[in-house]
């Protein structure tokens, strides 16, 4: 079975996604970090299942385990006292964190194989208990940074107690309880808000989440369906948001709609720097394409298709008028992802 080490976030997508009733919270700019509960600490990295220890051979001595590791099985390097105040016993996924725009400085303190006195500065945010039933699932590990098949269905899980698989919020709850006896300073349980339960209500608290995020340097959201469990792997019940640009474009066509927008507008052809693509978010009301000649309503041509401009128009988007729309980066080719319209551009 294809599997990584942690729980990884699919991208949010407004088209596929209806995220109303989620845990929302930001997207923090630090290193991901998972406690082992400490059954680890001590011990030579090359005994532990999951370690990556491809590069080892390069150092001079023998890597010891800490009880932290990264994404990618590495040992993080953490002092005594700083590992000393995590919760034994109890496997934890969560980040290390510095403050917002401090990521390079946290990973000049992280990859030190010294630990300094600026650890002082770090905090562990934790996200969620992990379940030790999926933490041992047997699988293979395969990607550029990181690669093992060592995960052999349990063979070291009697290390760590045997923590039952929870829904998230219910998690929260257990988190919420652990946390009284939490060092404030270096330690703290990631805050989560319930996000409304209409789908469009809780975009709209999305969007609004973002602006805050990004008005203090934040990186952006994260956000968690409430009744799902942790798994190893990159899953749909985990999805980030990323900041939202807007610009404007310029109209060039249309596309027949599929299935339930057959005989109207399905996307809208824009060109913007030099690349063309297709907007979506319409109303129906929006995607209503009329006869060229006369203005009256016309029968649809083939799904997918180009509309022929000259037969068929839409009186909300002429050819050659400008809409503004909004997207969350750009593709290896400059092409903007997740592109939606938002409104007509202003004249």
């Amino acid at each position: 079975m294809k599997r990584e080490l942690l729980q990884l976030a699919h991208t949010f997508n407004p088209d596929k996604h209806c995220v109303g009733g989620y845990f929302a919270s930001e997207k923090l700019d630090g290193m991901r970090c998972f406690w082992d509960g400490g059954t680890s600490r001590g011990r030579p990295s090359a005994q532990i299942p999951w370690a990556n220890t491809a590069k080892d051979f390069r150092l001079k001595e023998e890597v010891i385990a800490t009880g932290l590791w990264s994404r990618y099985g590495k040992v993080i390097r953490a002092p005594d006292w700083f590992l000393d105040k995590l919760p034994p016993h109890i496997p934890l996924d969560g980040e290390l964190y510095l403050g917002p725009g401090q990521f390079q400085e946290l990973v000049s303190i992280v990859k030190r194989h010294d630990a300094d006195n600026r650890w002082e500065f770090v905090k562990y945010c934790i996200f969620e208990i992990v379940p030790t039933d999926q933490f041992y699932l047997a699988g293979r590990i395969n990607n550029p940074n990181y690669k093992t098949d060592a995960f052999d269905g349990g063979a070291h899980e009697a290390a760590m107690l045997l923590i039952p698989n929870r829904s998230f919020e219910r998690q929260l709850g257990v988190l919420d309880t652990l946390s009284g006896d939490f060092d404030p300073e270096h330690l703290s349980v990631v805050w989560q808000e319930k996000l409304p339960i209409q789908t469009q209500k809780a975009e709209d608290r999305v969007e609004e989440m973002m602006y805050e995020v990004q008005e203090k340097g934040g990186e952006g959201i994260i956000l968690r369906k409430p009744e799902s469990i942790w798994l190893p792997r990159r899953t749909q019940n985990l999805l980030k948001v990323k900041p939202v640009f807007d610009s404007e474009a310029v109209v060039t066509g249309y596309v027949w709609g599929k299935g339930k927008l057959e005989n109207l507008m399905g996307t809208l052809v824009v060109q913007w720097q030099g690349k063309t693509f297709e907007l979506s978010g319409f109303t129906n009301a929006e995607r209503e394409l009329v006869s060229t000649y006369g203005g009256g309503s016309i029968v649809g041509g083939e799904p997918g298709t180009p509309v022929a401009a000259e037969v068929c128009s839409n009186k909300h988007f002429p050819i050659g008028s400008k809409v503004t729309f909004k997207f969350r980066e750009l593709s290896n080719d400059g092409i903007p992802k997740e592109a939606r319209y938002m409104r007509p551009a202003a004249e």
